[in-house]
């Protein structure tokens, strides 16, 4: 920048501009626009004529000069700024990453595209990005035993300064002891309906009631009751039974909800963190993925190492799409697909789109062929295929592992298994006991399984997880 402010005085002093008419020079000079330099070249030569008696001839070459230099000297400028500002974060990722990165995210904390590159490239470092918790998070991002927990403020739709109200009661009067304790503490003005769900979906509440789907289905439910708690606070009545502000016995009670199946706790965690946080739901379809020779997008790259460009196989879960127009009137699009391993993009053409924009709709798992291209450490897609993942992979499915919380539904898991009858799938139940203990059952035989068997397993209660492989 002290070359910029050499030229702003040097025209000042010499031609008599004003510090805004310096200005101006400046920008010209930086944006090289040769009719704006030839006006500021005519108001140079004069000013200097006028101001300091300097020949035009004279002030002309010195105006030569001044432009010579600025075609090396505000780029050396801030070369020398960047170059400095990237030693000096590049240092203080390699000595402090945690913190480093913690602040980072704080500073982007209301862009969910960058917080979704920053969650990879925590994963690439090995730190933990531990999830939002009423009674652990902050406001921003913050650093804890070597994690990063997540931010309260960057959650979708939940509002910076409702958050900060949250926390500050938290610190003046101790952690949430349970949901009751915290309607009981919350000003109803602080939180409304979208906002509650944002923190139930993203797992927010999880130490204190860990069944979102109930806690969800309540919300009306507890900020009536927050309402009501507060009213009477102002009016100084006394409740019923003595103790509602400490969540006591007039606590309203719940809508029994059974609780999300996993992928449909993670549709919700999506929609309310913007990517996926605690889990993918392509992890439990990894193992089948990976003998199917299905690529990763974090291996790309060492897939096409040396190749101009490849072929691939890829799945991902569509994140959005966007439709363009080509000068020729044709249509394209851009989709946005997230596999365990990060986030890219993959272009298509109009053919393709039509023939697969009934199934482009955003959270729905797909299988994709592309040609991948290697261009600067960047690779890019262009894709050839596409299917809905689960008609894709279903005749190729060998083996179903279904993991249970207790025993209760093993009766009802065989019953829907039993449904479409003998096939090619072998199938194994883990029920996870009390005490941490595993009790494994192979289902005799092989069985036809479709993916509308597996959606009806996997949302029968009890289930913790289904694996395909």
């Amino acid at each position: 920048m002290i070359y910029q402010e050499q030229v702003m005085q040097a025209a000042q002093i010499l031609a008599g501009y004003t510090l805004g008419g310096a200005d101006l020079l400046r920008r010209a000079m930086g944006k090289k626009i040769k009719s704006e330099m030839d006006a500021q070249r005519e108001r140079f030569v004069e000013g200097a004529k006028a101001h300091s008696d300097v020949p035009a001839n004279q002030a002309a070459a010195i105006f030569d000069q001044i432009e010579k230099f600025a075609g090396y000297g505000f780029n050396k400028s801030h070369a020398a700024a960047y170059a400095l500002v990237a030693y000096q974060t590049a240092w203080l990722k390699a000595n402090y990453p945690v913190e480093f990165m913690a602040a980072s995210m704080t500073l982007d904390y209301g862009n969910t595209d960058k917080l979704a590159a920053f969650k990879q490239e925590l994963d690439r470092m090995g730190i933990r990005l531990l999830p939002p918790d009423i009674n652990k998070s902050g406001v921003m991002f913050r650093v804890e035993s070597g994690a990063i927990r997540y931010a309260l403020a960057a959650l979708k739709g939940v509002g910076e300064g409702a958050m900060h109200k949250i926390v500050e009661e938290r610190s003046k009067n101790g952690d949430y002891k349970d949901i009751a304790d915290f309607i009981g503490r919350l000003d109803p003005k602080t939180m409304n309906k979208r906002q509650f769900e944002g923190l139930v979906s993203a797992g927010a509440f999880d130490t204190v009631y860990p069944n979102r789907a109930e806690l969800h289905g309540n919300i009306e439910l507890l900020l009536r009751h927050s309402s009501t708690q507060a009213a009477e606070r102002e009016s100084g009545q006394v409740s019923l039974f003595g103790d509602a502000e400490e969540g006591g016995s007039d606590f309203p009670p719940f809508a029994k909800i059974n609780p999300w199946d996993q992928l449909e706790q993670l549709r919700f965690e999506f929609d309310a963190v913007g990517f996926y946080l605690s889990a993918h739901p392509l992890d439990g379809r990894a193992e089948q993925l990976r003998r199917q020779n299905v690529v990763a997008f974090a291996d790309v790259l060492s897939e096409i190492e040396n190749k101009p460009s490849t072929r691939v196989q890829m799945a991902g879960i569509l994140i959005k799409k966007q439709e363009r127009m080509s000068q020729r009137g044709n249509k394209f699009a851009f989709l946005q697909l997230s596999d365990s391993t990060g986030v890219y993009e993959v272009m298509i053409f109009s053919d393709t789109l039509a023939r697969c924009r009934p199934f482009l709709e955003p959270g729905t798992a797909l299988l994709v062929t592309a040609d991948a291209e290697a261009r600067e450490d960047q690779v890019r897609f262009t894709g050839q295929t596409l299917a809905p993942l689960d008609e894709a992979m279903a005749s190729k499915l060998a083996e179903l592992r279904v993991h249970l919380d207790a025993p209760a539904p093993v009766a009802k898991v065989k019953e829907l298994i039993g449904i479409e009858g003998k096939g090619g799938v072998k199938i194994h139940l883990y029920a996870h006991l009390p005490g941490g203990q595993i009790a494994e059952l192979a289902v005799k035989g092989r069985w036809a399984v479709s993916p509308a068997a597996i959606a009806a397993i996997r949302s029968t209660p009890g289930i913790v997880r289904i694996e395909e492989a």
